[in-house]
């Protein structure tokens, strides 16, 4: 009898073995044919599940991405004050666990592939992540406000911390003697207290 096998447990299970490779030996260096040889994975096997080594890639990113969103929800909620729930909205950039670095180093390493991607599949998934960004934002601003909303005038300046704090991303890795996590963080600080008196007015 056949051995049934479950296809998203398996894609699941291959991401995690290849989120390990890159974190640890970085993408550029990754040889798909010893990752297969090592992993006890047929060729077939895994073009049954990728078409391309910048498929597999995609996947591992998107999985990570959605996963950290997750995990984000379920601390925003035990978080206490607003720049509480800030910094933990932008752990990628500020936080310096083992699992936030390993994420950051992957982001890094895929920053060129999606910078400018005609695949419509990443092209959707940057999107819904940062239609979550803005969302997400804009529902930690309203909870703290004592009218249970903000005022249109500011949604375009709540939606502008993500691309703000992605600039300061960019920016870390082109300066090296630019302290990211100390200029997000004192840029978060200003930014609360600033919307704070804007929504408590």
């Amino acid at each position: 009898m056949p051995i049934i096998v479950n296809k998203e447990e398996k894609v699941k299970e291959i991401c995690n073995k290849a989120f390990d490779e890159f974190t640890e030996n970085g993408i550029e260096s990754f040889s798909l044919n010893q990752f297969i040889n090592n992993n006890q994975i047929s060729k077939g096997q895994f073009y049954h599940y990728f078409k391309t080594k910048d498929d597999l890639i995609f996947e591992v990113m998107s999985q990570k991405t959605l996963e950290m969103m997750d995990s984000l929800d379920e601390f925003l909620d035990s978080a206490n004050s607003l720049m509480e729930k800030l910094y933990l909205f932008f752990s990628v950039y500020i936080d310096d666990s083992e699992e936030t670095l390993r994420y950051r180093k992957l982001m890094f390493d895929t920053f060129h592939l999606y910078t400018h991607s005609n695949n419509p599949k990443v092209k959707e998934f940057n999107k819904v992540v940062y239609e979550w960004a803005d969302a997400k934002l804009i529902e930690l601003f309203v909870k703290e406000s004592k009218h249970g909303s903000i005022p249109d005038s500011l949604l375009p300046l709540v939606k502008s911390i993500s691309v703000t704090a992605d600039g300061m991303y960019l920016r870390s890795l082109f300066v090296t003697d630019y302290d990211l996590k100390f200029e997000l963080t004192h840029y978060l600080g200003c930014l609360e207290k600033t919307l704070l008196k804007e929504i408590y007015e």
